[in-house]
């Protein structure tokens, strides 16, 4: 706080804001960084920009314009970023940087109305100085006294990552019209099917080529070729299962990603004997999913290569500490989803499966907006939710990449209508940290972040605060009548 009869001299870094000049004390500056690209974080206050990857760490930067002249409108893109210290690094859009500059400093006013004004040394006229932390608490009310410590921040009671021990963990897939599945703990990832496939000649009629991954490169083989099913197909969902195989990573295109399944150990059983008379199997066991009858056969990732004309290749360096790291409890698994351009992260313990958009939901009665219909899961009715309306967005637009994510976590089970799956993907603890504090509520779902291996952050969502969050929401809604009639109505 500033003493009534407070004047200094010293240096400061002065700066733009629409018309008028404001000023900052150069001790608190970090360093000027041209407007770097934002990671929106859902639910956020306006004067949160977004967070942006300062050297692998989660920079928050605030749109200075808000939180000072909320009068202003965005006339001009900011030309630069200020990093300062306010306890932890955050960044400041401004308009336009004018100088480091000397000048004395003066209060102007009395009581909570009084403000500190710069007269430059240089005769070129005054700023008024910003008092950063004060900013800060006025536009963040709900943000924490003291930074989060480094590291990995605790999880919530009833916290997402939590997995049940009693299930059968399983990452289907199709081939050829068929379901297969790999166990869980053998899926490092799923990724897209990216565009420049580079082919080995002579490498095997199973062996599509090769692909860049975190600074290497990816094996990929046809899972079609290697069980002798119809020629592979590239379509739009066609993605890349990355297994371990033979104490490496092999990229495994399949037509389609399924469900991650959590299943009954009684709802898995062993392949017939009569089936592998006379040598092995690529399948492990048979898995019923419903009492439909449907059935999904797992996959032995290490007898699926036996008897093919495809060898292992060796692992890499970078492969072996990946393997020794996921040993040592050192990784976490999530699934990506994507909201109106971002990406999200949600610990994989939590999703129960990814579902594709039904034709038609069932419209409940009395239920708000972002509550659009319920569907029928096995046997149980689920809540289906609109995560735009839920992070405040406008819906968006029916697609075929659009899913349902059904989360489960503290109690409460929910579908997420979200506008694609990406991939899932195993990230090392190192790369986690916690969601810097400016969030603006507590209960913001958003509570870590993660640095990608291309230079991109990653929120990470809380499923058991989203979930919470959403129940609030929903009673809140409620609250006020609504003449809505049960029916099936298309989905959107």
């Amino acid at each position: 706080m500033y003493e009534a009869d407070d004047t200094s001299d010293g240096r400061y870094l002065v700066f733009t804001l629409g018309t008028d000049d404001f000023a900052l004390d150069a001790g608190i500056v970090r360093e000027l960084l041209r407007p770097p690209g934002l990671t929106r974080v859902p639910g956020a206050p306006a004067a949160l920009a977004g967070l942006a990857n300062l050297r692998g760490a989660a920079l928050p930067v605030l749109d200075l314009r808000r939180v000072v002249r909320p009068d202003l409108e965005p006339a001009t893109e900011p030309t630069r970023v200020v990093v300062a210290d306010a306890g932890e690094p955050v960044g400041l859009m401004v308009d336009r940087i004018v100088a480091f500059s000397g000048g004395t400093q003066s209060v102007e006013g009395e009581g909570p109305a009084r403000s500190r004004r710069l007269d430059l040394s240089n005769g070129s006229g005054n700023a008024r100085v910003l008092d950063l932390p004060a900013l800060i608490a006025g536009s963040f009310p709900h943000r924490a006294a003291t930074s989060a410590a480094a590291g990995i921040r605790p999880a919530r009671d009833g916290a997402a990552g939590e997995v049940e021990t009693d299930r059968v963990a399983l990452v289907t897939f199709t081939v050829a019209g068929r379901a297969y599945a790999f166990p869980l703990e053998r899926v490092a990832e799923v990724m897209a099917l990216p565009p420049d496939v580079v082919p080995v000649p002579r490498a095997g009629s199973a062996a599509l080529g090769i692909v860049a991954r975190r600074g290497g490169v990816l094996p990929l083989l046809s899972l079609s070729g290697l069980l002798g099913l119809a020629a592979p197909t590239t379509g739009t969902d066609a993605r890349i299962v990355v297994a371990r195989l033979g104490g490496t990573e092999t990229g495994l295109v399949v037509d389609a990603l399924g469900p991650i399944l959590r299943l009954a150990p009684d709802a898995v059983d062993p392949v017939p004997s009569v089936l592998s008379r006379g040598g092995t199997t690529t399948i492990d066991a048979i898995c019923r999913v419903n009492a439909g009858g449907a059935l999904v056969s797992v996959l032995s990732a290490d007898r699926l290569l036996e008897g093919t004309t495809v060898a292992a290749f060796p692992a890499r360096t970078s492969d072996a500490r990946t393997i020794a790291a996921e040993a040592g409890g050192a990784l976490e698994q999530v699934v990506i989803f994507d909201v109106a351009g971002e990406s999200y992260g949600v610990p994989v313990g939590a999703v129960r499966e990814v579902l594709r958009v039904p034709a038609t939901m069932t419209r409940l009665p009395r239920s708000p907006d972002l509550v659009v219909g319920a569907i029928d899961v096995r046997g149980t009715v689920l809540a289906v939710v609109d995560q735009r309306r839920r992070f405040g967005l406008p819906p968006g637009e029916p697609g075929p990449r659009r899913r349902i994510v059904v989360l489960e976590a503290g109690g409460t089970r929910a579908g997420l209508l979200v506008d694609g799956v990406s991939r899932m993907l195993r990230l090392e603890a190192a790369a986690i940290r916690p969601m810097p504090d400016f969030s603006g509520d507590a209960g913001n779902p958003v509570d870590r972040v993660a640095t990608l291996n291309d230079g991109k952050l990653l929120p990470i969502v809380d499923a058991a605060a989203l979930l919470a969050g959403t129940e609030r929401s929903v009673r809140a809604a409620t609250k006020r009548p609504r003449g809505r009639e049960t029916g099936a109505h298309p989905a959107t």
